[in-house]
């Protein structure tokens, strides 16, 4: 089955997403660059405070990158973790990014690669390395974990090698019978930490909701 929606045609509503207490999102200030830019810096500056203040700066511009870039696709929340993993206590940088989809009708009777290449893109469809199913508040629960190689900045490869590599998760939920869902995907710069990284990401997922609204209301 192939059909899809327009993301146009989705239902107005709501979206709650279950996030930790102390989460760091940064689209809190919505399209206030200026509070973004701060709020980016202030948190470069407590992960790293032994850094040059040159490649801190090189730091904050990638996240109000990425903020753009989000902004610009719709996404409604951007979060950064950097803190210790209590499993093994190397440092986690994880990025995890969500926002509402079209889905095509009776997902659970599709393929899951098939149509999470669909809802996300068609570009990660030979990188999903495991998928799974599993239920959420939406009702169905699609994930999938991989560790893509990814393209190295040249003034990079000094640090890290022409060859690198990052961990990926992501889980589509959604209703049984499609229409709209959330799409939530984290990355981590370290491929070995994607397993916590995909708990992390279902539990996000499988706890929020997207709430339609009557238009009016």
């Amino acid at each position: 089955m192939s059909t899809t929606i327009d993301p146009a045609s989705i239902t107005p509503g709501e979206v709650s997403f279950f996030v930790p207490p102390d989460w760091f999102d940064l689209m809190a200030d919505g399209t206030d660059r200026e509070a973004t830019r701060a709020r980016c810096a202030e948190l470069v500056r407590l992960t790293y405070p032994n850094t040059p203040e040159q490649r801190r700066q090189e730091f904050t511009d990638g996240l109000l990158y990425c903020y753009d870039r989000f902004l610009a696709d719709g996404v409604l929340m951007y979060g950064v973790i950097t803190a210790p993993l209590p499993s093994t206590g190397t440092q986690a940088a994880w990025q995890v990014y969500g926002g509402v989809v079209a889905v095509p009708e009776r997902p659970d009777e599709m393929d899951l690669g098939e149509l999470l290449a669909q809802v996300f893109d068609q570009r990660f469809a030979d990188k999903m390395a495991y998928v799974e199913r599993f239920p959420t508040d939406m009702g169905l629960g699609f994930g999938f974990i991989s560790q893509p190689s990814v393209a190295v900045p040249r003034d990079w490869e000094g640090e890290v090698g022409t060859e690198l590599r990052t961990g990926l998760a992501g889980v589509l939920t959604c209703p049984a019978d499609g229409g709209k869902g959330l799409l939530v995907i984290g990355t981590s710069l370290d491929p070995d930490q994607v397993r916590e990284l995909a708990g992390l990401v279902a539990v996000i997922a499988g706890h929020s909701v997207f709430t339609s609204r009557t238009p009016g209301e």
